[in-house]
C-alpha cells in the first residue's frame, strides 16, 4: 500500500477515538485491589453502579485570569471612609470594597455577587464558610451602565482600563487588566467572566485534597459564585441531588478519589481533574427504591458534622460504620460488611502512601529552597504599617457646605507622579509625569485637584470651591497633611526598628505612601 493511501487511512473519520478523558489511568490501574474491582465492574454491569459525570454536569469554577482585580473585599459600614458619605440608607443600593491594590472603590450591589473560593471555604458537607469575598460581575454593555446611572461599575471598569494590577511576581499576572492576553479577547466585553453558573442546587468540591474529601451541597436559594480551584456539579434531576450528594460522601467514592487521584504535588496533597471526577462511580438514582433512599438519608444525617474534620478519624464512629454499611448494601456489594472492612483498609494505606511520599521528598525540597523574596517582605512591612494608620487627607473633606463651586475636568488618565505647575507657561495645571492633565487656572486651585487625584485617580472631574473658600479649604489641608506626616513618620519609626539597610526603610516608606494615596 502507497504512502498516500495510509495517509488518507490516517485521516479518514471513524477511525480514532478522540477526547482526553481516559476511563482508566496507569497509576489507578497498578493501585486498584482485584477483588474490589470485580464486585465494581460486576455492579457496573448491571447497571447499580453509574458514573458520576452521567447524572450531571461537572465543570470547573469561575477563572477570572485577574483576582486582584475582579475579586474584592466588601468592608463593614463602620470601617468605611466618611469622605465616601455612605449612609446606611445607601447600603441597600451600594456596597464599599476593597481591591487587590488595596484602593477603595464604591460599586452597585447588583455587580457584586458573593464567592466561594478554595477548599478552605467547604467547612463540611452542608455549610459554606462566609466571608467578605465579593466578584465583580458585569454583563451589561457601558452603555446600559451609562442609562442605568451604574457609576460606580463604570468608574471601577475605568480602573481596570487604566491602571496596572501586580500582586505577584509572575510575568503573566502583572499589567493592566483589560490588556492582558487572556483577558483583552473576551465577547462581547473584555469584563465578560466565563462560566455563568445556574441558581440550582449544586454539590461543590475542591481540585485538590488533603485530609479531608469533602462534597458541599448547596441549596438553589445561595446565589454565591464558585471560583476557579474548586468545581460545581449540577444534577440532571433536582430530586437527585440529596442522593448523589450522600453518595459522594461515602468511603466508597473516598477510596476511588485516592485512585483517581494524581499525587504528584509533593506535598501529599491529592490533584484530581474533571474526567476524574467524573469517573466515580455512585449508586444508581433510578434503582433506588423510595424506602432506601430514606434509610440512607436518615443514616447520613446521624453522621456528627460530615467533612468537618479529617475524613480518615471519622472512620471510628459508629453511626459513619452504620452510614457506610447501608450505602454498600444498597449498591449491591454481596458481603458489604467484609467488603467495607477491605475499603477502608484500602483508603488508610492509599492515603498513607502519599503523606510517607510527602515525607521522603521533605530534605530534598529544602535543599531547593528559593532566598526570601525581598519584594514579599517590603509589601508585608508595607501592608502591616498602613493598616495602622489612617489614610492621607482628602481635600474635598473641607469644603464648606454650600460653598460656590467650578468645575475642572480631567483631561487624562494619571500615569505617573503627580505635581503642579508653577512656571511661567504652565503655572495652575496638575501634571502626571510630564502630561498636563487638568488645568486649574491657580496655584491653589491645582494644589485641590492634585489632593483629590492622590485619593481617586480615577476621577473624570473635580468640583473646585471658589475663593475665598478655596484658601480657607487649602489651608487647612496643608495643616492637616503636615500632621499626617509627623504621625506617618512616628509610626514608620517604630515599625522598621529592626531594619538597618536605608534603602529597604525607603522603599516601605514609598509603598506605604503609595498604599494610603499620600504620593
Amino acid at each position: 500500500m502507497s504512502l498516500s493511501k495510509n495517509l488518507d487511512r490516517l485521516v479518514a473519520r471513524g477511525k480514532y477515538i478522540g477526547g482526553n478523558a481516559p476511563h482508566i489511568r496507569w497509576g489507578q490501574m497498578l493501585r486498584t485491589i482485584a477483588s474490589i474491582s470485580e464486585e465494581q465492574l460486576r455492579l457496573e454491569g448491571l447497571k447499580q453502579l453509574i458514573p458520576l459525570e452521567s447524572l450531571g454536569r461537572i465543570r470547573g469554577g469561575v477563572v477570572t485570569r485577574a483576582n486582584a482585580y475582579f475579586l474584592v473585599r466588601e468592608l463593614p459600614f463602620d470601617q468605611m471612609p466618611t469622605r465616601l458619605r455612605v449612609t446606611r440608607a445607601d447600603l441597600k443600593r451600594v456596597s464599599v470594597v476593597v481591591d487587590g491594590l488595596d484602593y477603595i472603590s464604591k460599586i452597585e450591589r447588583q455587580f457584586l455577587k458573593p464567592a466561594i473560593k478554595g477548599p478552605e471555604s467547604l467547612e463540611s458537607a452542608f455549610s459554606i464558610k462566609r466571608n467578605d469575598v465579593r466578584l465583580f460581575d458585569v454583563n451589561e454593555s457601558k452603555a446600559i451602565l451609562g442609562q442605568q446611572h451604574a457609576n460606580g461599575a463604570l468608574a471601577y471598569l475605568r480602573r481596570g482600563e487604566t491602571v496596572p494590577f501586580k500582586t505577584s511576581d509572575d510575568d503573566l499576572k502583572g499589567g493592566i487588566p483589560s490588556q492582558r492576553s487572556q483577558v483583552k479577547n473576551r465577547k462581547p466585553f473584555w469584563y465578560s467572566l466565563q462560566g455563568e453558573q445556574s441558581h440550582g442546587t449544586r454539590i461543590i468540591f475542591p481540585e485538590h485534597i488533603g485530609a479531608r474529601y469533602v462534597f458541599t451541597l448547596v441549596t438553589k436559594d445561595d446565589e454565591s459564585v464558585v471560583i476557579d480551584k474548586l468545581y460545581l456539579f449540577e444534577p440532571l434531576n433536582e430530586d437527585d441531588a440529596s442522593i448523589i450528594h450522600l453518595a459522594l460522601n461515602s468511603i466508597f467514592t473516598w477510596y476511588q478519589t485516592e485512585l483517581r487521584g494524581r499525587s504528584q504535588l509533593g506535598e501529599g496533597v491529592l490533584e484530581l481533574k474533571i474526567p476524574d471526577y467524573g469517573g466515580l462511580l455512585l449508586v444508581n438514582p433510578v434503582k433506588t427504591s423510595r424506602k432506601q433512599k430514606r434509610s440512607l438519608l436518615n443514616l447520613f444525617a446521624h453522621v456528627p458534622n460530615p467533612g468537618a474534620r479529617p475524613s480518615l478519624e471519622e472512620l471510628g464512629s459508629a453511626d459513619r460504620h452504620n452510614f457506610d454499611l447501608a450505602y454498600l448494601d444498597t449498591c449491591g456489594f454481596q458481603q458489604p460488611e467484609h467488603m467495607l472492612l477491605r475499603l477502608e483498609r484500602e483508603l488508610r494505606a492509599l492515603a498513607g502512601e502519599r503523606n510517607e511520599r510527602r515525607l521522603s521528598v521533605a530534605d530534598a525540597k529544602v535543599s531547593r529552597r528559593k532566598m526570601t523574596n525581598v519584594a514579599a517582605s517590603i509589601d508585608a512591612y508595607a501592608t502591616r504599617l498602613a493598616t495602622s494608620l489612617e489614610p492621607h487627607p482628602d481635600p474635598r473633606s473641607f469644603v464648606p457646605d454650600g460653598a460656590a463651586t467650578e468645575t475642572v475636568t480631567i483631561l487624562a488618565p494619571v500615569d505617573g507622579a503627580l505635581d503642579i505647575g508653577v512656571e511661567l507657561f504652565n503655572q495652575g495645571e496638575v501634571l502626571a509625569g510630564d502630561i498636563c492633565i487638568a488645568r486649574a487656572g491657580s496655584i491653589l486651585a491645582a494644589q485641590f485637584v492634585r489632593g483629590a487625584l492622590l485619593i481617586q485617580p480615577d476621577l473624570g472631574r473635580v468640583e473646585v470651591p471658589l475663593r475665598p473658600a478655596l484658601e480657607t479649604c487649602v489651608t487647612r489641608w496643608l495643616q492637616e497633611s503636615r500632621s499626617w506626616q509627623k504621625t506617618f513618620k512616628t509610626a514608620a519609626e517604630h515599625s522598621m526598628l529592626g531594619i538597618e539597610d536605608q534603602r529597604t526603610r525607603a522603599s516601605i516608606e514609598q509603598r506605604v505612601l503609595k498604599l494610603l494615596h499620600a504620593i
